[in-house]
């Protein structure tokens, strides 16, 4: 055996009983730094859905921090918890994210681009030739947008 490789191996056993034990869940749930709530609270301004498991995947901490930011964010009024969450795993519902549960804006949508196409398909573009208003008619049935300069 080296001589450096034993000192080194002699130190760290004489150094780990001084030191402070890292698995300890109030310490590690009450240190997690402000940069990483920040990346919290955007995660769950983005998203409807926030779980303390989905948190710690996706910036890379540890369960009991996840839970602890989770705990500040639903203090602060940011996310409200589900009903029915138990077992110890926190889930929260964004307050800021509201889904579209019933598809009404899809609809809404769908119904304002219907529109759309039916005014731009039924304006008259002050085109006097009858080859070129078949024309631009067909470019509109494909579905090509026509510039305004088409028309002048």
């Amino acid at each position: 055996m080296k001589r450096r490789g034993f000192l080194t191996m002699l130190g760290a056993a004489v150094a780990a009983p001084v030191m402070p034990s890292l698995g300890s869940a109030a310490t590690t749930a009450a240190s997690y730094n402000r940069y990483t709530y920040g990346l919290a609270v955007f995660h769950a301004r983005t998203r409807a859905h926030v779980s303390a498991r989905g948190l710690s995947h996706c910036l890379k901490v540890t369960l009991p921090q996840a839970e602890a930011m989770i705990a500040e964010m639903s203090a602060k009024g940011m996310v409200r918890p589900v009903l029915g969450a138990a077992g110890g795993h926190v889930r929260a519902v964004s307050n800021i994210l509201k889904p579209d549960m019933w598809g009404l804006e899809r609809t809404a949508r769908q119904a304002r681009s219907r529109a759309r196409r039916a005014r731009i398909e039924t304006q008259d573009h002050g085109v006097a030739d009858p080859m070129m208003a078949h024309l631009h008619q067909i470019c509109r049935d494909y579905g090509m947008a026509l510039s305004p300069r088409c028309f002048a």
